[in-house]
């Protein structure tokens, strides 16, 4: 690539016009998060810390950083998804002042190294309102596979009517709906997520046997159920919403019906409730992901008056044989 000439390699690292790149180490990785979130579709750090953590430790993937005056000005990551094993992830990051450096692209070349010895595809998701980030992926070889849109929430101006409205949607889809023990319903929260993803338009295919790391340890997962008589409950849909990078602003990491139940107001109570149980924790706002064909999901955004938000493009590069 044009950028990159003159870049030297020494012993695993690299320099460039006043810039060393090398290998993460475990103390890259709070600032190396923060880069990278600039650039991610993800709602919460919390992934990327798991990810940077498991490469530093040399476990599961690579990162590396660019450096310049002893400060991480870049980051670079490839990395699995235990829940989503259909493709490795990739994500690029540099600081603003350092773009259009060359430093984007010599950190694209030490990932590229190592997709050669990869078997699956490379998958990115990256804003949609990052268009110079975009144009950077198409140019090594990555390709527009799907696109999600972003609604946002202002839960302060609903402070009012959030808890009753909760209690009507539950009512009028005649469940009920509680927080789970985390971790100590983690069986139970993963059974339900695997009967609730059939049929919903997603990106890539999930292992929620897989995904016990998946939720933070700060996140809200909520359950919709049926009570028989007896008192035996059956989990019907769920959603999950956890803090972002700050902590008054929220997200939706997974809202989910069981195929059999749903268009019956189970989505309506669950999101109702994770705005009313979000706001008691201290949230101003929560944010949402929903794949641009999901009409459902999306009319019932509208519904609750959400706001469209930035969302993310799903890109994707095939193995290079």
């Amino acid at each position: 690539m044009n950028d990159t000439t003159g870049a030297a390699s020494m012993g695993g690292v690299s320099h460039i016009a006043g810039f060393t790149l090398r290998p993460l180490r475990p103390d890259d990785i709070s600032v190396a998060t923060g880069l990278l979130m600039l650039a991610s579709a993800t709602g919460v750090s919390h992934h990327l810390e798991r990810q940077l953590a498991a490469a530093a430790a040399d476990e599961r993937g690579y990162a590396f950083v660019a450096e310049r005056d002893g400060a991480v000005v870049g980051s670079a990551l490839l990395s699995s998804e235990p829940a989503f094993p259909g493709s490795v992830i990739t994500l690029i990051s540099v600081s603003e002042p350092v773009r259009k450096s060359g430093v984007g692209s010599v950190l694209a070349d030490l990932l590229d190294e190592r997709l050669v010895r990869e078997t699956l595809p490379a998958s990115c998701r990256l804003r949609d309102d990052l268009f110079e980030g975009r144009r950077f992926a198409e140019r090594h070889g990555f390709a527009l596979r799907g696109h999600s849109v972003g609604w946002s929430i202002d839960l302060a101006a609903r402070e009012e009517t959030l808890e009753t409205s909760a209690r009507e949607a539950r009512q009028a889809a005649g469940v009920r709906v509680r927080r789970a023990d985390l971790p100590q319903e983690i069986g139970r929260v993963l059974e339900c997520a695997a009967r609730c993803m059939p049929g919903l338009p997603a990106e890539q295919e999930a292992d929620p046997e897989q995904g016990r790391d998946y939720f933070p340890g700060n996140a809200i997962v909520l359950l919709a159920e049926s009570v028989k008589p007896g008192g035996e409950r059956l989990a019907l849909g769920l959603t999950a919403v956890a803090p972002q990078v700050e902590g008054d602003a929220w997200y939706t990491l997974f809202t989910g019906v069981d195929p059999a139940r749903r268009r019956v107001g189970i989505a309506r109570a669950l999101k109702t409730e994770s705005f009313l149980q979000a706001r008691r924790a201290g949230a101003q706002s929560v944010l949402t992901h929903n794949h641009d064909t999901n009409d459902a999901i999306i009319g019932l955004n509208t519904a609750f008056g959400m706001q469209p938000a930035p969302g993310y493009w799903e890109l994707q590069r095939p193995v290079r044989g």
